[in-house]
């Protein structure tokens, strides 16, 4: 099958990075898979190279040098100022309808809203028309609670209803069809498909090591990688690791991530046992090294977080909060949970005391640990990537045009 997988942009973030990897093991799986950025200048090549080395990358540009630059701006002024300005929206959605003819693509995967009703408009302009899977990451509920952009809710209501299926991560990514207007979920082919891992650690050269940080092998590490942003919970992570530390001499915190918003944090930070250790292509490089992985999570759109299933790959449980799909990501069915959860508010964590408490469970209980971890192993299971391919191969399927009358 030929395959477009549209995103906004392809730099760092849960809904690109699974759609890189999305795209590469459909690759292997022998389809014909494309990447589409709306923005040549959001291209991680790097990032790319690392996550779907085998897949042709195609970006909308401008033409002009500096003329997308231009078009971003006044975006931007228009948008303070209330009104909608479609210009490079609609020079985006042209672009991609040619390109969707020229390649002569079956079916489009859209992810993030915005990618979303470009997709759908180009699909359905294009000759012939191309069916869009639009894939769900949270986006449309943060939109739903969001003022300041009106017209992205209103237009993703016709991306919707354009829609040839739908896959969603978690039940709270179905809110957007309970607003009236909405087409129901019912009239559209859909499936709840977790995002798949297939992890594979870096050449062993390039490895990094407890010692390189001076952890000791029989330390006990807690990590966390996330997007670098305040609403990620990383505050937390080190106010609970900074009242354990001192009575806890053999722990150690490792952050791996990359912000303006972490810099200031890193500088802040005195304790010579929490470790900053920045942007990292492959992350499980270095979550092969937590013990436990942390995601105090309070942000609006969390879904299906990439960095819990790679911390369970890892056999590292989990501390985290009850957000999005995390419950049932870490249920292991007649055993519990891989790791523990606590509450958030959608402003930040309920009750503080009680993260630091999860923590201080590991450190105390060894035994807790080690169960825990071999709860983890199994947990994985639901998130190999063999088995998000062959769902996302039956939708796609599904959605396929029948054939014209009068052919085979």
């Amino acid at each position: 099958m030929n395959i477009l997988i549209a995103i906004e942009d392809l730099r760092t973030g849960g809904a690109q990075v699974f759609g890189m990897r999305l795209a590469q093991a459909l690759h292997q799986r022998g389809h014909q898979v494309h990447l589409y950025s709306h923005y040549a200048a959001y291209v991680n090549y790097p990032l790319v190279r690392q996550l779907a080395p085998d897949v042709s990358v195609l970006s909308f540009e401008a033409g002009l040098p500096g003329l997308d630059w231009l078009t971003q701006k006044a975006q931007s002024v228009f948008r303070r100022l209330g009104w909608v300005f479609e210009w490079r929206e609609k020079l985006v959605e042209q672009h991609l309808r040619r390109t969707l003819e020229r390649l002569r693509v079956q079916v489009i995967n859209s992810h993030m809203i915005k990618s979303d009703y470009v997709a759908t408009a180009a699909g359905t302009a294009a000759h012939p028309a191309v069916p869009v899977v639009i894939t769900m990451h949270g986006c449309y509920e943060e939109f739903l609670h969001k003022a300041t952009e009106p017209e992205v809710t209103l237009k993703s209501r016709q991306a919707l209803r354009e829609a040839a299926g739908v896959v969603y991560l978690t039940a709270k990514n179905l809110e957007i069809f309970s607003v009236p207007g909405v087409r129901p979920l019912a009239d559209v082919p859909h499936a709840q498909i977790y995002n798949g891992f297939d992890g594979q650690f870096s050449p062993a050269r390039q490895l990094p090591s407890r010692a390189q940080l001076g952890i000791g092998v029989a330390d006990v590490v807690f990590g966390m990688v996330a997007r670098g942003i305040p609403q990620k919970g990383w505050q937390y992570a080190l106010d609970s690791f900074e009242e354990l530390s001192q009575e806890f001499p053999q722990a150690h915190l490792i952050l791996v991530g990359s912000s303006d918003y972490l810099d200031g944090l890193r500088v802040a930070t005195t304790n010579p046992r929490v470790h900053f250790v920045g942007f990292a292509p492959n992350p499980i490089d270095w979550v092969r090294l937590f013990d436990v992985g942390l995601l105090p999570s309070y942000f609006a759109s969390e879904s299906l977080p990439n960095c819990v299933a790679e911390y369970l790959f890892c056999g590292a449980p989990v501390v985290a909060t009850r957000i999005g799909e995390l419950p049932q990501m870490l249920e292991v069915p007649g055993q519990g949970l891989a790791g523990a959860l606590v509450e958030q508010n959608g402003r930040g964590l309920t009750d503080p005391a009680a993260f630091t408490a999860a923590l201080r469970a590991y450190l105390t209980s060894p035994a807790l640990l080690a169960a825990h971890k071999a709860l983890a192993a199994q947990c994985f299971d639901k998130f190999r990537m063999a088995r998000c391919v062959a769902a996302y191969e039956a939708l796609f399927a599904e959605v396929q045009p029948a054939p014209a009358a009068g052919r085979a």
